[in-house]
Parts: C-alpha cells; structure tokens; sequence
C-alpha cells in the first residue's frame, strides 16, 4: 500500500472511530457497537475493500436474501454475502478520496443498522459471545477475535501440523502417470482434427497435478518435480503419435501403417523435402510446452499459497505476525 493510499486510509480510519494496520492494510475497531475489519488488500484494488462485520443472532447466519436487501438501494455498496461470522460487505470502486470514504461510511452505516434491526449481536467469531476481541489473521482470513478463541485457534494449528499427513509418493507418482495419460489422450484427440491449442495443455498440467495430490494425500516440491516430468514426456509422446499419423497420411507407399510411421518418424527429420514438416513439428511442439507450463505454474502456485494461508496464525500489530 503506497503513502497516499495509506493516508486515505488513515483518514477513513479516524472518521469511523478504527485503528488502521499500515503493514497488512487493514482497518479494525467497533463501529456501532459492532467489530469490524476493513481490508484494503482485499481484491485488485484498494479502493474496492471488504468490510466484515462479526455478528450472531441466537447461533443464526445471516441469509442471502437478507444480504441482497442490504445491498439494493446503497450506492456504495458493491457486493453483500453472509459468512459464518457476520456479513462481508464488498465497496463499489470509485475515484476521488471524499467519494471513497464516503462509500465506505454508506456501507459501515448501512451493515450496522441492518444488525441492529435485525436482533443481532456483536459477537466473537469463535464463541458467538459479546466479549473484547482483538484483530487476527487466522487461516488467512482477518477477523476480530477474542483471547480465549484465538488460543484455541493456535493450538488447533499446532496439532494439525503434528498429524499434517505424510506424502504418499508411489501412490502419487500412481495418479501423476493416470492425469498425464488423459492429458495425453486430449492432445491426441485434438490434434487428431488439427487443433493445437491451450486445452491440451492446461488439462494435462490441471490433470497430472491434481491427481498426483489427491492419490498422496499432498502436493510437496518434490511431487511437483515428478509430475512435471512427467507432463514433459507424456506431452511428447502425444506430439509423436500425432505426427505419425500425419506422416502415416502423407506416405503413399503401399502398407505402409502406423506403425512404420512411428519407426520412420525421426529419419525423416533430416529429409530435404520434408523441412517444412520438422519446422511444424518442433514449432507445435514447443508451443504445447508453453501450453503446459501456463498451466502449471498458476496450479502449483495457488495450491501453496492456499496451503501457507491455511497455516497463518497471527495477532496483527505484534512480532509473530506472518
């Protein structure tokens, strides 16, 4: 968050009465006689925050048509959905400082007098008491949280991590190899009708990758560096049974089958006439590559950060924070 978007935020903090995190942008407090976290690191702007409110009515979650109530008729307000702590208010983007914090007031005003009217409570996430809680980061999720709550949140992590499931690599290496063999079969099929296109490759980096993390149970470095090994040669395996075909088409020698595409493919890499056809064939190749590796990285990424959000235990402000 640069300096001027901190200072907007640190004004919008100051008029509602909140305390504003600069580090993970967020701004926490009561508004109302409700607790509330504004994250401004929320989407693809800061100027679109999401504002939680943590609420409970007798155990009740708060519905959707509830929610779209709140939302109908606020022009400040992007979004309104139920959570299991309350209500999560999404702020319509707009430009201009007065304009944003204004939105943002709309929306805090409008969250709290619909709790309110509506017989619910502030109450602590955890608990669903009306205690003293302070603002947490916990599976990845800001909210305001109490002492005894957050203790138990804490130990809860540290025993998962004690029983965190070991990676069961045969098994994995089991599914890697049947994810490859479909994506194989996609590449197959499409380029049966002459298509060489970013499916194949993302089912065959979704596919091998998925499979290898549901059949061992989790999905570690080392399970990355098998499946993309595999993903390499199953990729060029299906790029080759292709051009056999191609070249099995092309021949017009009699009897002679796929098979004998498949045996005479590389000798024909170094023919005159046929330079055009190896261009084609590594070109398409190297494309399909790309192809997988676009759809490996953003997998694999997602699935780490998913896994280090879930392990983020921290009270905002203090030295432990993540």
């Amino acid at each position: 968050m640069n300096k001027n978007v901190q200072a907007i935020y640190e004004e919008l903090s100051a008029t509602a009465g909140l305390t504003f995190i600069p580090k993970q942008g967020i701004a926490y407090g009561s508004f109302d006689g409700f607790n509330v976290v504004i994250n401004g690191n929320n989407g693809t702007s800061p100027f679109t925050p999401l504002i939680s409110f943590f609420a409970s009515c007798e155990g009740e979650d708060v519905s959707a048509e509830e929610c779209r109530d709140i939302r109908n008729g606020v022009d400040g307000i992007g979004d309104c959905k139920p959570s299991p702590e309350g209500i999560n208010i999404t702020v319509c983007m707009c430009s201009g400082k007065d304009k944003f914090i204004g939105y943002c007031m709309d929306s805090l005003r409008t969250g709290a007098k619909f709790l309110k009217d509506n017989g619910y409570k502030n109450a602590c996430p955890g608990c669903n008491r009306d205690v003293q809680a302070f603002p947490r980061k916990i599976g990845g999720a800001y909210m305001m949280v109490c002492d005894d709550c957050y203790k138990s949140a804490v130990e809860r992590s540290k025993q998962l991590k004690l029983v965190d499931k070991k990676e069961r690599s045969v098994l994995g290496v089991l599914g890697a190899l049947i994810g490859s063999v479909i994506g194989a079969a996609t590449i197959i099929l499409l380029g049966h009708f002459g298509y060489v296109t970013a499916i194949s490759g993302l089912v065959m980096a979704f596919a091998t990758l998925l499979l290898y993390r549901l059949f061992s149970g989790k999905l570690t470095i080392r399970g990355g560096v098998i499946s993309l090994i595999l993903m390499i040669i199953m990729t060029f395996a299906a790029h080759y049974v292709n051009y056999s075909v191609i070249l099995e088409n092309s021949v017009s020698y009699t009897g002679f089958g796929f098979w004998d595409a498949v045996k005479a493919l590389p000798g024909y890499y170094f023919k005159a006439e046929f330079i055009e056809f190896r261009h084609q064939f590594f070109g398409y190749l190297w494309l399909l590559y790309l192809y997988v590796f676009v759809g490996c990285v953003p997998f694999i990424v997602s699935l780490f950060r998913k896994k280090r959000a879930e392990n983020q235990i921290a009270t905002l402000g203090k030295s432990d924070e993540e």
